[in-house]
């Protein structure tokens, strides 16, 4: 098509703009979606604007009689520019608005930590990011983000992301760390010793155990820690898996936080049966 591209998935059609929609060409634009709407039986319908550079009060009708038939129009990855339009045009309290994050490339930076959900490269001197690698990791990046936010707030030095960017397929959190260096670096260039970084760890440690927590602020760590226990009950000898549960809860609770005792999973390859493999790694 030569004004619009489009793609079908479960029954959600998703029509890529592209460049300027005005009064010259809105007419054969919504010729053209309406096409791919009788060509896929869609049930949902959702606009990508990554290509769009302009759209006249002519595409914003197109908008608006779409927005009748699909209710729940959403239209994503619009650019500065055309989020302006449609803030200006009232159109952002009418259907959800998605912006388009800003595109960020880790090729040749440094990375400087790693671990189970994502890497951290530094981009600059004064800025890193943490890639997922979870592709759909946006859920996981806001809630972070609030974590960070909730601490910070309680007095515990922390990073706050203040941007998420696309990386590749996926998603990051940008970061301000300004001549930040991580206790190995420290260790490596011999400005630390190991005793100096493990009293600076401790200290840390002290000061986030330390700190009094509202239980509806901060999850339960020490039930997500059991969860994790129990996840590997299929995976571990059964007087490790004993050994590691023990561990876990054996860390005291504080009173106010304190919740029913969650049962102990009895996993399966103690009565012989298979267990299916879970999805989370």
């Amino acid at each position: 098509m030569e004004y619009i591209d489009c793609k079908t998935e479960n029954r959600l059609l998703t029509v890529f703009l592209k460049g300027h929609i005005d009064s010259a060409n809105a007419p054969a634009v919504e010729a053209e979606i309406t096409r791919a709407r009788s060509e896929s039986a869609c049930g949902a319908l959702v606009l990508d604007a990554r290509d769009l550079t302009y759209i006249s009060s002519a595409g914003l009708r197109i908008i608006l009689r779409l927005r009748k038939e699909f209710p729940a129009l959403k239209i994503v990855n619009v650019s500065s520019e055309i989020y302006e339009i449609l803030d200006m045009t009232g159109f952002t309290e009418l259907v959800e608005v998605q912006k388009a994050y800003r595109v960020v490339s880790v090729a040749g930076c440094e990375l400087i930590g790693q671990g189970a959900n994502g890497r951290v490269y530094r981009i600059d001197p004064d800025t890193v990011v943490k890639v997922y690698l979870n592709r759909d990791a946006l859920p996981e990046i806001h809630r972070e983000r609030e974590l960070a936010r909730t601490a910070f707030v309680l007095g515990i030095p922390t990073a706050i992301p203040y941007d998420v960017v696309r990386v590749g397929d996926g998603y990051g959190s940008v970061f301000e760390l300004l001549n930040a260096t991580s206790f190995a670096k420290l260790l490596i260039r011999g400005e630390k010793s190991v005793d100096e970084v493990a009293r600076m760890s401790v200290d840390l440690l002290r000061q986030i155990h330390g700190t009094e927590v509202s239980p509806d602020s901060m999850p339960d760590m020490r039930a997500v820690a059991l969860d994790w226990a129990d996840f590997l009950a299929d995976y571990l000898p059964p007087e490790q898996y004993e050994k590691l549960h023990s561990l876990v809860a054996s860390v005291p609770e504080v009173p106010h936080q304190k919740r029913d005792a969650p049962e102990r999973r009895e996993p399966a390859h103690r009565h012989g049966h298979p267990q299916p493999r879970p999805s989370r790694v």
